[in-house]
Protein backbone atom coordinates (compact mmCIF):
# COMPACT_ATOMS: atom_id res chain seq x y z
CA UNK A 1 0.00 0.00 0.00
CA UNK A 2 1.34 3.46 -0.80
CA UNK A 3 2.47 6.12 1.99
CA UNK A 4 -0.72 8.23 0.52
CA UNK A 5 -3.24 5.24 0.86
CA UNK A 6 -1.58 4.58 4.62
CA UNK A 7 -2.31 8.48 5.41
CA UNK A 8 -5.75 8.33 4.15
CA UNK A 9 -6.38 4.92 6.10
CA UNK A 10 -4.83 6.97 9.54
CA UNK A 11 -7.21 10.37 8.18
CA UNK A 12 -10.05 7.74 8.49
CA UNK A 13 -9.08 6.44 12.20
CA UNK A 14 -8.95 10.11 13.08
CA UNK A 15 -12.56 10.75 11.63
CA UNK A 16 -13.79 7.37 13.07
CA UNK A 17 -12.98 9.04 17.06
CA UNK A 18 -14.20 12.48 16.38
CA UNK A 19 -17.16 11.56 14.48
CA UNK A 20 -18.36 8.42 16.09
CA UNK A 21 -18.91 6.34 12.70
CA UNK A 22 -16.28 5.14 9.76
CA UNK A 23 -16.74 2.18 7.16
CA UNK A 24 -15.06 -1.01 8.34
CA UNK A 25 -11.48 -1.26 6.97
CA UNK A 26 -7.64 -2.24 7.27
CA UNK A 27 -5.99 0.28 9.14
CA UNK A 28 -2.76 -1.27 8.08
CA UNK A 29 -1.15 -3.06 5.28
CA UNK A 30 -1.65 -6.77 5.29
CA UNK A 31 0.88 -9.78 5.14
CA UNK A 32 0.27 -12.97 5.32
CA UNK A 33 2.27 -15.70 7.77
CA UNK A 34 2.89 -19.10 7.04
CA UNK A 35 3.83 -20.81 10.38
CA UNK A 36 4.63 -24.01 8.77
CA UNK A 37 7.66 -22.87 6.99
CA UNK A 38 9.73 -22.72 10.03
CA UNK A 39 7.94 -25.58 12.45
CA UNK A 40 5.55 -23.52 13.77
CA UNK A 41 2.00 -25.27 14.03
CA UNK A 42 -0.73 -23.37 14.66
CA UNK A 43 -4.39 -24.28 13.73
CA UNK A 44 -4.43 -21.64 10.57
CA UNK A 45 -1.37 -22.41 9.34
CA UNK A 46 -1.25 -19.37 7.11
CA UNK A 47 -3.10 -16.47 8.03
CA UNK A 48 -3.74 -12.68 7.62
CA UNK A 49 -2.62 -10.39 9.31
CA UNK A 50 -1.78 -6.29 9.86
CA UNK A 51 -0.06 -5.53 13.08
CA UNK A 52 2.07 -7.63 15.72
CA UNK A 53 2.00 -6.53 19.53
CA UNK A 54 3.91 -7.22 22.06
CA UNK A 55 6.06 -5.88 25.04
CA UNK A 56 9.67 -4.69 25.60
CA UNK A 57 12.61 -4.00 27.75
CA UNK A 58 14.89 -1.65 26.86
CA UNK A 59 18.03 0.16 28.54
CA UNK A 60 18.83 3.77 28.32
CA UNK A 61 22.07 5.78 29.45
CA UNK A 62 22.30 9.97 29.79
CA UNK A 63 25.57 9.82 27.83
CA UNK A 64 25.29 13.84 28.25
CA UNK A 65 23.39 16.33 28.63
CA UNK A 66 21.53 16.12 25.15
CA UNK A 67 22.62 12.74 23.65
CA UNK A 68 21.63 8.99 25.04
CA UNK A 69 22.14 5.33 23.96
CA UNK A 70 19.37 3.08 24.35
CA UNK A 71 19.05 -0.90 23.71
CA UNK A 72 15.58 -2.57 23.34
CA UNK A 73 14.40 -5.87 22.91
CA UNK A 74 10.61 -7.10 22.06
CA UNK A 75 9.04 -10.25 22.54
CA UNK A 76 6.20 -10.61 20.19
CA UNK A 77 2.99 -11.66 21.63
CA UNK A 78 0.54 -11.77 19.57
CA UNK A 79 -0.51 -11.47 15.30
CA UNK A 80 -3.43 -9.14 14.70
CA UNK A 81 -6.11 -7.75 11.83
CA UNK A 82 -6.60 -4.17 13.21
CA UNK A 83 -10.26 -2.82 11.34
CA UNK A 84 -11.33 0.80 11.43
CA UNK A 85 -14.82 -0.96 12.58
CA UNK A 86 -13.49 -2.36 16.33
CA UNK A 87 -16.06 -5.30 15.89
CA UNK A 88 -13.91 -6.56 12.99
CA UNK A 89 -11.01 -6.84 14.50
CA UNK A 90 -9.43 -9.97 15.13
CA UNK A 91 -6.16 -11.45 17.38
CA UNK A 92 -5.31 -14.05 16.89
CA UNK A 93 -4.56 -16.99 19.50
CA UNK A 94 -1.37 -18.80 20.60
CA UNK A 95 -3.16 -22.27 19.61
CA UNK A 96 -4.49 -20.44 16.09
CA UNK A 97 -1.03 -18.95 15.60
CA UNK A 98 2.11 -21.34 17.60
CA UNK A 99 3.20 -17.99 18.52
CA UNK A 100 4.38 -17.86 22.19
CA UNK A 101 3.61 -22.08 22.67
CA UNK A 102 5.82 -23.43 19.44
CA UNK A 103 8.32 -20.47 18.40
CA UNK A 104 8.62 -16.99 19.25
CA UNK A 105 9.67 -13.61 17.02
CA UNK A 106 12.29 -11.76 19.17
CA UNK A 107 13.30 -7.97 18.46
CA UNK A 108 16.90 -6.48 19.09
CA UNK A 109 17.27 -2.56 18.69
CA UNK A 110 20.49 -0.53 19.36
CA UNK A 111 20.37 3.23 18.88
CA UNK A 112 21.66 6.55 19.40
CA UNK A 113 19.59 9.77 19.77
CA UNK A 114 19.25 13.57 21.53
CA UNK A 115 16.64 14.38 24.23
CA UNK A 116 15.82 17.61 26.26
CA UNK A 117 13.57 18.40 29.35
CA UNK A 118 11.11 21.31 29.10
CA UNK A 119 8.24 21.45 31.82
CA UNK A 120 8.35 18.36 33.44
CA UNK A 121 8.13 16.43 29.82
CA UNK A 122 11.37 14.93 28.34
CA UNK A 123 11.58 14.56 24.31
CA UNK A 124 13.39 12.57 23.19
CA UNK A 125 14.56 12.02 19.33
CA UNK A 126 16.26 8.91 17.62
CA UNK A 127 19.38 9.38 15.43
CA UNK A 128 19.27 7.65 11.97
CA UNK A 129 21.40 4.15 12.45
CA UNK A 130 21.91 1.72 14.82
CA UNK A 131 20.70 -1.82 14.27
CA UNK A 132 17.33 -3.72 14.46
CA UNK A 133 17.28 -7.90 14.53
CA UNK A 134 14.08 -9.75 13.95
CA UNK A 135 14.80 -13.42 14.93
CA UNK A 136 12.67 -17.16 14.83
CA UNK A 137 13.21 -19.25 18.42
CA UNK A 138 11.65 -22.68 17.51
CA UNK A 139 10.90 -24.35 20.48
CA UNK A 140 9.77 -20.70 22.62
CA UNK A 141 12.59 -21.35 25.16
CA UNK A 142 14.95 -18.27 24.53
CA UNK A 143 15.59 -15.97 26.67
CA UNK A 144 16.29 -12.06 26.23
CA UNK A 145 20.33 -11.61 28.64
CA UNK A 146 20.58 -7.84 29.87
CA UNK A 147 23.60 -5.55 28.91
CA UNK A 148 26.31 -6.38 30.73
CA UNK A 149 27.31 -2.98 30.99
CA UNK A 150 25.81 0.44 30.69
CA UNK A 151 26.01 1.04 27.06
CA UNK A 152 25.63 -2.43 25.95
CA UNK A 153 23.23 -4.43 23.87
CA UNK A 154 20.65 -6.72 25.15
CA UNK A 155 21.43 -10.61 23.58
CA UNK A 156 19.50 -13.76 22.97
CA UNK A 157 19.84 -17.35 25.15
CA UNK A 158 18.93 -20.34 22.88
CA UNK A 159 18.66 -22.09 25.93
CA UNK A 160 19.13 -25.07 23.69
CA UNK A 161 16.65 -23.63 20.56
CA UNK A 162 17.39 -22.67 17.54
CA UNK A 163 17.61 -19.23 16.98
CA UNK A 164 16.99 -17.84 12.95
CA UNK A 165 17.25 -14.89 11.51
CA UNK A 166 14.42 -13.34 9.97
CA UNK A 167 14.77 -9.73 9.11
CA UNK A 168 17.46 -6.71 9.47
CA UNK A 169 17.30 -2.73 9.64
CA UNK A 170 18.68 0.17 10.59
CA UNK A 171 16.83 2.67 12.45
CA UNK A 172 15.20 6.03 10.41
CA UNK A 173 13.82 8.50 12.81
CA UNK A 174 11.62 8.60 15.80
CA UNK A 175 10.48 10.59 18.61
CA UNK A 176 8.90 10.16 22.07
CA UNK A 177 7.87 12.15 24.98
CA UNK A 178 7.84 11.06 28.78
CA UNK A 179 6.08 13.40 31.33
CA UNK A 180 6.44 11.40 34.73
CA UNK A 181 8.83 9.52 36.55
CA UNK A 182 6.63 7.27 38.50
CA UNK A 183 6.99 3.90 37.53
CA UNK A 184 3.89 3.79 35.01
CA UNK A 185 2.70 4.75 31.51
CA UNK A 186 2.98 8.13 30.87
CA UNK A 187 5.11 8.84 27.87
CA UNK A 188 4.76 7.46 24.25
CA UNK A 189 6.75 6.74 21.25
CA UNK A 190 6.30 6.55 17.40
CA UNK A 191 9.43 5.39 15.15
CA UNK A 192 10.30 4.31 11.65
CA UNK A 193 13.47 1.51 10.48
CA UNK A 194 14.17 0.20 7.66
CA UNK A 195 13.28 -3.62 7.30
CA UNK A 196 15.15 -6.26 5.04
CA UNK A 197 13.84 -10.10 5.04
CA UNK A 198 16.19 -13.01 4.92
CA UNK A 199 15.75 -15.86 2.84
CA UNK A 200 14.16 -17.94 6.32
CA UNK A 201 12.14 -14.34 6.80
CA UNK A 202 10.46 -14.67 3.46
CA UNK A 203 8.99 -18.31 4.27
CA UNK A 204 7.55 -16.98 7.05
CA UNK A 205 6.19 -13.89 5.98
CA UNK A 206 5.02 -15.48 2.36
CA UNK A 207 3.07 -12.21 1.02
CA UNK A 208 3.69 -9.56 -0.29
CA UNK A 209 6.63 -10.27 -2.48
CA UNK A 210 8.85 -8.38 -2.29
CA UNK A 211 7.81 -7.48 1.09
CA UNK A 212 7.48 -4.07 2.99
CA UNK A 213 10.73 -2.32 3.20
CA UNK A 214 9.90 -0.23 6.59
CA UNK A 215 8.34 -1.28 9.93
CA UNK A 216 6.65 1.25 11.83
CA UNK A 217 6.55 1.01 15.38
CA UNK A 218 4.67 2.75 18.14
CA UNK A 219 4.02 2.37 21.58
CA UNK A 220 4.21 3.32 25.46
CA UNK A 221 6.78 4.04 27.95
CA UNK A 222 6.57 4.10 31.83
CA UNK A 223 8.34 6.74 33.36
CA UNK A 224 11.67 7.52 34.46
CA UNK A 225 14.14 9.59 35.64
CA UNK A 226 16.55 12.00 33.40
CA UNK A 227 19.99 12.07 34.86
CA UNK A 228 22.98 12.54 33.18
CA UNK A 229 25.66 9.37 33.66
CA UNK A 230 22.81 6.99 34.68
CA UNK A 231 21.25 3.90 32.76
CA UNK A 232 17.57 3.06 32.94
CA UNK A 233 15.57 -0.14 32.50
CA UNK A 234 12.12 0.53 31.33
CA UNK A 235 9.26 -1.22 30.21
CA UNK A 236 6.47 -0.92 27.85
CA UNK A 237 3.72 -2.36 24.94
CA UNK A 238 4.88 -2.02 21.19
CA UNK A 239 3.12 -2.85 17.89
CA UNK A 240 4.49 -2.78 15.05
CA UNK A 241 3.21 -2.54 10.98
CA UNK A 242 4.58 -2.49 7.40
CA UNK A 243 4.93 -0.19 4.74
CA UNK A 244 6.53 0.92 1.56
CA UNK A 245 8.35 4.15 1.64
CA UNK A 246 7.68 6.95 -0.40
CA UNK A 247 9.11 10.54 -0.78
CA UNK A 248 7.37 11.52 2.89
CA UNK A 249 8.16 12.75 6.31
CA UNK A 250 7.83 9.30 7.32
CA UNK A 251 7.58 10.45 10.92
CA UNK A 252 4.06 11.61 10.16
CA UNK A 253 2.91 8.14 10.27
CA UNK A 254 4.79 6.64 13.34
CA UNK A 255 3.29 9.84 14.92
CA UNK A 256 -0.34 9.14 14.02
CA UNK A 257 0.37 5.27 15.22
CA UNK A 258 1.07 6.58 18.77
CA UNK A 259 -2.78 7.78 19.23
CA UNK A 260 -4.34 5.31 17.76
CA UNK A 261 -2.49 1.78 19.46
CA UNK A 262 -2.18 3.64 23.24
CA UNK A 263 -5.88 3.40 22.98
CA UNK A 264 -6.06 0.34 21.56
CA UNK A 265 -3.25 -1.01 24.32
CA UNK A 266 -5.48 0.19 27.05
CA UNK A 267 -8.81 -1.31 25.93
CA UNK A 268 -6.90 -4.37 25.91
CA UNK A 269 -5.70 -4.57 28.91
Amino acid sequence: MKFTKLMQSMAAVCAMVVAGAAAAAPIYPDFTVSTSALGGGGSLGTFVANDISGQYHEQITFTSASTFTVSLDFIAQGFNYDDTNAAASTSFSAAQTGLGSNYQLMALLTATGTYSTSGGTTTFSLDPGGALSLSYDAGANASFVAPASPGGAYTINANGDTITMLATGNALTGNGTVSCTAPNLCGSFGQETSFSLTPAGSSFFVSPNPFYSLSLQSGQIEGLPVEVGTTVTSTGTLNAVFAVPEPAPLAMMGFALVGFLATRNRKRS
